[in-house]
């Protein structure tokens, strides 16, 4: 499993940059091919492990990785059994979810099976021994960032900095998150370009805190903060709105809304959900859908592209495409019309 050594941004430093739409660090993707166990260790970026094959047999492994600022994912995919060992970083937290049918595999004395998710961090030794045929997807984070992220998933803090060992998740919990990390490899390695926007590359980067906190919290129960009341809830989403009035163009995940406002991503979708029917993210692109709108037919001439910029929508062939699904008409039909030309 890998483990990262600290990216050169600092940890809470990148946590606020991404928050408030600034820059993060340039993303890097990379996609290799080894036939050797220590070699397959060495094209991990940053990672000191050691790799021992223990199993006969022709060795291959591929690597997907894609860093930005200070969130690293991967997916590790090896034949013949391993023993993987080595150190993870200190104030950096490692999840990982190996394929459901990986079996016979041990984490720290742990058995995997089923959904099983691996927890390492914070300096803490690695020792894996991986089934003869592993499939990993995983993800490594400053643990500032994490534990931010889990207050906001929770309602309440928690201490993660001794997090380790296997934890047993639910189908259901552990699809979303494998569905996650295998969207970011699979949209990095197609549309580049997409994730070259800054906006982009911090609201995917909070999803994935996001969705790393959720699965670490989903079963626990220890806390659960009251439900707003009716009025608390229209109060939520007014506020909300007028967060993306103001700041349309932001980067605004669920995370990033949960930070300004001050509550948890339960009481978010809850009020959402009650209020506009919608879910928060929804909302956000209804609004920017209908912000671009507006500017196409009433204000002075301007290139599509650049109206959809303003209001957060850099990749044109994707908007066109979600514009005329959201209002039967593509953007430069709506253009046309104001000028008459339709």
């Amino acid at each position: 499993m890998p483990q990262n050594q600290p990216p050169p941004t600092d940890p809470p430093a990148a946590m606020s940059a991404a928050l408030s739409g600034a820059a993060p660090a340039p993303r890097t993707l990379r996609h290799v091919i080894a036939d050797e166990a220590q070699a397959a260790a060495a094209e991990l970026n940053g990672w000191q492990q050691r790799y021992q094959q223990l199993t006969p047999g022709v060795f291959r492994a591929e690597v997907s990785q894609v860093t930005y600022g200070d969130v690293h994912v991967f997916r590790e995919q090896t034949t013949q059994a391993l023993l993987e060992e080595g150190e993870a970083a200190r104030g950096y937290v490692s999840l990982a979810l190996p394929h459901v049918q990986c079996e016979d595999g041990w984490f720290h004395g742990y058995r995997m099976h089923g959904y099983s998710l691996l927890c390492a961090g914070n300096g803490q030794a690695l020792a894996m021994r991986t089934p003869r045929e592993l499939d990993l997807t995983g993800l490594t984070m400053p643990l500032p960032a994490l534990d931010r992220a889990v207050a906001l998933a929770s309602g309440e803090p928690r201490r993660l900095d001794q997090l380790a060992g296997v934890r047993q998740l639910r189908p259901a919990v552990g699809n979303e998150l494998r569905a996650a990390l295998l969207s970011v490899l699979a949209t990095a390695a197609i549309e580049a370009e997409v994730f070259s926007n800054r906006f982009v590359e911090s609201a995917m980067r909070d999803a994935l805190l996001l969705a790393a906190a959720t699965a670490l919290t989903a079963d626990d129960d220890r806390s659960r903060e009251p439900l707003p009341t009716a009025g608390a809830r229209r109060q939520l989403v007014a506020d909300a709105y007028a967060l993306v009035r103001t700041a349309p163009d932001h980067g605004w995940s669920v995370l990033a809304l949960c930070e300004r406002l001050g509550v948890s991503r339960r009481t978010l979708q809850y009020s959402f959900n009650e209020v506009t029917g919608l879910a928060p993210l929804d909302f956000v692109r209804a609004v920017r859908m209908n912000g671009v709108r507006l500017a196409l037919r009433a204000g002075p001439a301007e290139p599509v592209g650049a109206v959809a910029a303003r209001f957060g929508f850099h990749h044109l062939p994707r908007f066109a495409a979600q514009y005329r699904a959201f209002f039967g008409e593509l953007p430069s039909q709506t253009l046309a019309r104001r000028r008459g030309t339709a």
